[in-house]
């Protein structure tokens, strides 16, 4: 019988938690090692809707990207406090819950591996070495086969990732091939990245935008929420052990374009 530890130790040869980002919060958030996993459900995130649907579902384990708990818990107030009953009604239906967050992003294979693979760019390597490991880090940098136009390269970008809109920042004209890509919150990173024609990350705020246009680099913007295709790469890993692994079919990005 396969056990939350056994899904754990996969995911650790996977990516290793000794790579997440020291302020992250990545392992067995919540649960019992020693319990047995029929059915796993993977998600982004671990919300209301997700509990729900994993309850529904028959659910043993719930493997999330973003960790289930992040911010110290000072308190269970299942009055009103929408994470403590989260958080109640896991254990009241003896749902497991491991999350695999920067550890994840960092690793050889793991998420900013396959994106950039989603995207079929060449000569893939690291865009931030992990001072662990030379072959992890977060971020990958890579080449298109051929170049193409800002305005194609958003039509390519938006049909790989499926998605509806993205942002763009543009800093300059120039056709695009090489390609930088990090998932998640990677606005920071704008002011130390190698000489790339395109950068992509999510949470793009105004100031990182006027600076880039000043440095005149181009970012696209494609949502903190494309991170989404992580559930695609947990299922085929996880599914290796034999067990039923589900994506989660309900969640959605906050945002609405209106």
């Amino acid at each position: 019988m396969i056990t939350v530890k056994d899904v754990y130790n996969q995911l650790n040869e996977l990516a290793d938690v000794k790579l997440a980002e020291k302020w992250d919060n990545v392992g067995l958030m919540l649960g019992d090692n020693n319990s047995n996993v029929n059915k796993v459900l993977v998600c982004l995130d671990v919300t209301t809707k997700v509990v729900k649907e994993a309850i529904d579902n028959n659910i043993d384990l719930i493997v999330s990207h973003h960790p289930l708990i992040f911010k110290p818990l000072k308190s269970l107030d299942f009055t009103d406090d929408f994470k403590s009953n989260i958080i109640r009604d896991l254990i009241k239906n003896d749902i497991s819950v491991i999350s695999f967050h920067t550890n994840l992003d960092s690793a050889k294979l793991g998420l900013n591996d396959y994106l950039a693979k989603l995207l079929d760019l060449d000569d893939i390597r690291v865009l931030f070495e992990h001072n662990l490991d030379k072959e992890a880090g977060l971020g990958r940098i890579g080449r298109l086969s051929s170049s193409l136009s800002i305005e194609d390269f958003i039509v390519y970008i938006k049909e790989k990732f499926s998605l509806e809109t993205v942002s763009a920042v543009i800093g300059n004209n120039k056709e695009i091939s090489t390609v930088a890509l990090l998932g998640g919150s990677g606005a920071d990173f704008l002011y130390s990245l190698p000489e790339v024609d395109i950068y992509l990350t999510g949470d793009v705020g105004y100031h990182a935008a006027l600076d880039a246009v000043e440095m005149e680099k181009n970012i696209i913007d494609i949502g903190h929420f494309t991170e989404n295709l992580v559930k695609d790469l947990l299922q085929d890993y996880i599914s290796k052990q034999g067990i039923e692994v589900i994506k989660s079919n309900v969640e959605k990005s906050p945002f609405k374009i209106l």
